[in-house]
């Protein structure tokens, strides 16, 4: 028998153990409590199917978000997790969640295991809003949109004697479909293969704004994308190195070119319709290879290298729709857009000595742009028409470089510090140059068993070349953009792991971050974030946990603005502060025929105060934003025969808002603005579902 060393023993202490046979083992970890899903090996079926039904209490529309829950009544529900094992390797993997609801998920995977894998996935989500939104449209929801025969024409809202009897429902949400089919094998043989095809399907609208200077309506704007997404590569794999080239293949396809409405309001200059263009369709290319080489305990080197083009060729809508306006046509009659990008990465990572530890990385990103570029005349919301003006289609490099160190100063006590610079340098914007540095240190230490400490610093700084003359026509030149403004920014977080008992565990952190814009007259000035969190988990016995958190975070900023027409000084403020506490608990093999049972409790708030002084003077202060959340969730199996059960589930959601963007405006409630009438989500629904789950054994 073969005696193996402890790990840490020098070449002596590892000769005299082969010579006495005295194996100095360190302590076994307790492994009663530990799982393996498919230990021991069985060949055939394993796993479950449940099918059942429910009951949903009331209709609640945002409480069926991503869950397919949204309409009062009945519903049928299908789960599985199976896995097949054969005796010849082959293999099959069978996961399927909520199939019976409109929001459900499919995942089917095959293969010889070491030689093959196929898989199919299969996702539908559902993101709804608003139930009760109210339009006077005709065809809303599609890409045109008439007013009724007997709309009456008005300056203001009060004045649309038409607009009452006139108002529709119509939902606001979106649907999204997403297949993939992928492939990858190898086997024995040190090439690779793998290719991965997913298909995005995204149908309904959304709330989208169409205006006419100062007089503006909401729209239910359709929504019908498809993306396609196409991932393939060869490797070639060895012991201590390997290599890849893949190809990347990203389209974009939009039903609609334009969204065309006619206005609600007395039309300026004869303004009566309007059009907005609709995203292009797209596509992107991109080869990319990639490696990496591994010399055991000292080296290691991955790098990345890819070019790429992005192509949009859509052809220009019309400068207006007005007739009543000189059209003042168009330089060319598509876009000609074309962005070729260049990646470059590289990362080499030694153990210099036993202690230390060197990582630098190299990242360099370009972007290209040799879209068109051209004189135009422009139009102002099918009402005046203006200036000429150029279109902008920027350029930037990206060339970033870090080094990093570990150092195990102490066993119980690991430092570690990393600085980074990153210049990057722009075409056609009023900041043509940024250079950040950051520096962050760390430290990570376990005094005692039972305690994990780790301590976090990091400084940021950010510098610019602005010119506010390249601000453009119409801009302040006192803006500065948040993302191109002179920054500092320090963020501290410290967190801490502790076994209070040998079956019971806390976790706690802390996060701080300010952030100040040094250069900013006119733009969000500063912000501070504070993040607090407490969490327990315990398992009382093999089959007994329970677990609950708490946790909190608060949002600040400062935001300094002007008026257009005199130009008076006014600061804005923003606090919003959110709020988290849950627990749950789970009982297994329960006396009796009781399988299991489980618990899951969370409730979630929010407040948002928005503050403006103006002129040196309080404004009245705006109402505060509130959000309430609250979730149950509950489950009991029974065993009724040897390979069959019933599972019991409740589920319990409640949702309030107070928004005043939306509370009480109605689509006549604002005299320029002809509103959906969106109200805030308000009201409680119960789920309750019987499945009988069925077992492979």
């Amino acid at each position: 028998m073969l005696a193996m060393p402890a790990i840490g023993q020098d070449d002596e202490a590892e000769t005299e153990t082969e010579v006495t046979g005295e194996i100095p083992w360190p302590e076994q970890p307790d492994l009663s409590r530990w799982q393996c899903r498919n230990c021991p090996l069985v060949e055939g079926w394993t796993g479950s199917v449940l099918f059942g039904g429910g009951y949903i209490s009331d209709d609640f529309f945002e409480f069926g978000n991503y869950r397919g829950l949204e309409d009062q009544g009945g519903f049928v529900e299908l789960d599985a997790d199976l896995i097949y094992r054969g005796s010849d390797a082959n293999y099959v993997d069978i996961y399927g969640e909520r199939l019976g609801l409109d929001s459900r998920t499919l995942f089917v995977e095959g293969g010889k295991q070491g030689s093959y894998r196929l898989y199919l996935g299969w996702d539908e989500i559902n993101h709804l809003r608003a139930t009760d939104a109210l339009t006077p449209f005709v065809g809303a929801g599609s890409s045109t949109q008439t007013l009724p025969d007997d709309w009456v024409l008005a300056g203001t809202t009060d004045g649309m004697t038409a607009l009452n009897r006139n108002l529709r429902s119509v939902n606001i949400g979106s649907d999204r479909d997403i297949l993939t089919l992928g492939i990858e094998f190898g086997g024995k043989s040190p090439w690779r293969y793998r290719a991965n095809l997913e298909r995005t399907n995204r149908d309904g609208n959304s709330i989208r704004g169409a205006s006419f200077i100062f007089r503006a309506a909401e729209l239910a704007a359709p929504t019908d994308y498809e993306t396609t997404k196409l991932d393939a590569g060869i490797a070639y794999v060895k012991e201590r190195w390997q290599l890849e080239a893949s190809y990347n293949l990203s389209h974009f396809d939009n039903d609609n070119d334009a969204l065309f409405w006619e206005n609600p309001f007395t039309g300026i200059s004869g303004a009566q319709a309007g059009q907005l263009a609709e995203p292009p369709d797209n596509q992107f290319h991109q080869v990319m290879l990639s490696g990496s080489w591994t010399q055991p305990r000292y080296l290691t080197l991955a790098g990345q290298v890819a070019i790429g083009r992005m192509d949009q060729n859509e052809s220009f809508l019309q400068p207006t729709v007005n007739p009543n306006l000189a059209n003042p046509g168009l330089p060319r009659t598509s876009f000609d857009g074309e962005v070729d990008t260049r990646i470059f990465n590289f990362r080499a990572t030694s153990n210099l000595t036993r202690d230390l530890r060197a990582r630098i990385q190299f990242r360099y990103d370009e972007r290209d742009n040799g879209s068109s570029r051209d004189p135009f005349t422009q139009v102002i919301t099918d009402t005046f028409v203006t200036g000429e003006v150029v279109n902008e289609p920027y350029s930037y490099d990206r060339l970033s470089a870090e080094a990093t160190l570990d150092y195990r100063l102490f066993s119980f006590l690991d430092l570690s510090a990393s600085a980074e610079s990153e210049e990057m340098d722009r075409t056609l914007q009023e900041v043509e140059q940024t250079t950040t540095d950051s520096y962050t240190f760390q430290a990570r230490s376990n005094p005692f068993d039972r305690l994990s400490l780790r301590a976090e610093y990091r400084y940021e700084d950010r510098d610019n070349d602005l010119d506010p003359a390249l601000l453009g026509p119409g801009v302040n030149p006192d803006l500065r953009r948040f993302h191109f403004a002179e920054k500092e920014r320090d963020a501290y977080r410290i967190a801490a792991d502790y076994a209070l008992l040998e079956n019971v565990f806390a976790g706690l952190f802390v996060e701080i971050a300010d952030e100040d814009y040094k250069d900013v007259d006119i733009g969000l000035s500063d912000a501070r974030s504070e993040s607090y969190g407490l969490d327990l988990s315990a398992n009382f016995s093999q089959y007994v946990s329970a677990h609950a958190f708490v946790s909190f975070e608060r949002l600040e900023a400062d935001i300094f603005g002007a008026d257009n027409i005199d130009g008076a000084r006014w600061q804005g403020s923003q606090d919003d502060e959110f709020r988290t506490v849950g627990f749950g608990f789970r009982f297994d093999q329960l006396p009796g025929k009781w399988v299991n049972a489980s618990l899951d409790l969370s409730y979630a708030s929010a407040d948002g105060d928005i503050e403006i002084v103006k002129r040196g003077v309080d404004m009245p202060e705006f109402p505060r934003l509130k959000t309430q959340r609250f979730t149950l969730e509950a489950s009991l199996e029974r065993q009724l025969r040897e390979n069959l059960g019933i599972r019991f589930n409740y589920l319990v959601g409640k949702l309030t808002e107070d928004d005043f963007f939306r509370d009480n405006v109605q689509p006549d409630t604002v005299p320029t603005l002809l509103s959906l009438g969106e109200l805030t989500p308000d009201g409680t629904a119960h789920v309750i579902s019987a499945m009988l789950r069925y077992r492979f054994q």
